[in-house]
């Protein structure tokens, strides 16, 4: 385990074998990091997030937080699960399910997350999918293998 003194790991992460963490970097009381994932800089993951072996995240990234949903209850326990072996660039957005939507919002394996993309709250998201910059999945919607949404591309629910 490589963790930079200026990251922050709160007590209860778990965090896996041959994991780094770079500088300013933050990661929460309920954080999961499978083994060999690299958060390379100031990349902040929060909530009850479980982040798949393997996985890079780049600096500016921000995984866990609340929904962006009215309604959401912020004492309601939902989560973010993200497979294995994915890429997710700089300024990269993912939230957490909200308990009308299921709770969860999932991502698969061998993803590619490019700048400034976001995946909203309850989405689930295949394998093997890119997002190429910005592009933005509203709540709810759902992406299969192998799909590649193009540059500012946004795909509402519903």
């Amino acid at each position: 385990m490589n963790i930079h003194p200026s990251a922050i790991i709160h007590d209860g992460a778990k965090i896996g074998v041959d994991v780094k963490i770079g500088p300013w970097s933050i990661v929460g009381p309920d954080v999961i990091l499978g083994d060999g994932v690299e958060l390379i800089s100031h990349a902040v993951i929060n909530g009850h997030t479980e982040i798949g072996a393997g996985t890079v995240v780049h600096p500016f990234a921000v995984l866990g937080s609340h929904p962006q949903h009215l309604a959401h209850d912020k004492s309601a326990i939902t989560r973010l699960i993200v497979g294995e072996r994915n890429q997710i660039r700089e300024h990269v957005t993912m939230h957490t399910g909200t308990v009308k939507g299921g709770a969860v919002t999932r991502v698969g394996n061998e993803c590619l997350f490019m700048v400034g993309s976001h995946v909203a709250h309850d989405c689930v998201v295949g394998n093997n999918v890119v997002m190429a910059n910005n592009a933005s999945l509203g709540g709810h919607v759902q992406v299969g293998d192998f799909v590649f949404l193009g540059g500012l591309c946004g795909i509402h629910q519903f």
